[in-house]
């Protein structure tokens, strides 16, 4: 288990909303550019990371919705959640670029989902990780982004 998934861990240990905050806190600490959306981590593990964004005027665009720059850096965040949890200790990831869908409005509150497989780990880097969004106030589960980053793995450098 690497560092940032014990921290995730030991802080979310006792499933509190204090724990899950300070972690989200600090995660975005590492990846500055992920306070711009200000992401409520709501779940780290292996082939999975889920970040909610809440609507506020910081990430909307002129006509009301949750811009896709922001909706973008959600996307990456719930990625990096998924990587971090799922790349072995000795290996480093990076992200080799993002395709995305917009396939409907985002009017609300949205969750980022990130997902791979065991797998989709076995073929040869770069992985797929398949990544969607859904909004709050889409009551049936409509997908309102849907998207794939590419990451690459490799072994970390001997220091």
């Amino acid at each position: 288990m690497n560092q940032v998934y014990g921290m995730y861990k030991k802080l979310t240990a006792k499933n509190d909303k204090a724990g899950r905050a300070a972690f989200s806190a600090a995660f975005a600490l590492k990846a500055p550019y992920f306070r711009t959306i200000a992401p409520m981590i709501q779940t780290m593990e292996p082939h999975r990371g889920v970040v909610k964004i809440k609507k506020w005027w910081g990430v909307q665009n002129h006509i009301g919705t949750v811009h896709a720059i922001a909706i973008a850096n959600g996307m990456e965040c719930a990625m990096g959640l998924l990587a971090e949890a799922t790349t072995p200790d000795d290996m480093r990831w990076i992200p080799k670029g993002i395709t995305l869908d917009y396939v409907a409005k985002t009017p609300g509150d949205i969750e980022c989902v990130a997902e791979t497989t065991p797998e989709d780990w076995d073929k040869e880097p770069p992985f797929q990780v398949d990544v969607k969004v859904t909004g709050r106030l889409v009551k049936d589960g409509t997908v309102a982004v849907e998207g794939i980053i590419p990451i690459y793995v490799s072994a970390k450098k001997k220091k």
